[in-house]
């Protein structure tokens, strides 16, 4: 068994999913594969500021008033 093959595997038991491994498998390490590269996506070394900020302000009355 491949180095790879037995971290899926220890990762699964400790989630719990020691039962449905093999059966399961192949869409554990493709699960595995596509957290990888959404993980990889996410921007590194940015400061609290650099975070858009998402602002909402109430109005009163519509734009037609």
């Amino acid at each position: 068994m491949t180095d790879e093959k037995q971290a899926i595997r220890l990762e699964a038991q400790q989630a719990g999913l020691a039962q449905v491994l093999e059966t399961h498998r192949e869409e554990l390490e493709n699960a595995k594969a596509s957290a990888e590269r959404l993980i990889s996506d996410i921007p590194r070394g940015l400061h609290m500021y650099d975070e858009p900020a998402h602002v909402f302000r109430a109005v009163q009355g519509g734009e037609d008033d």
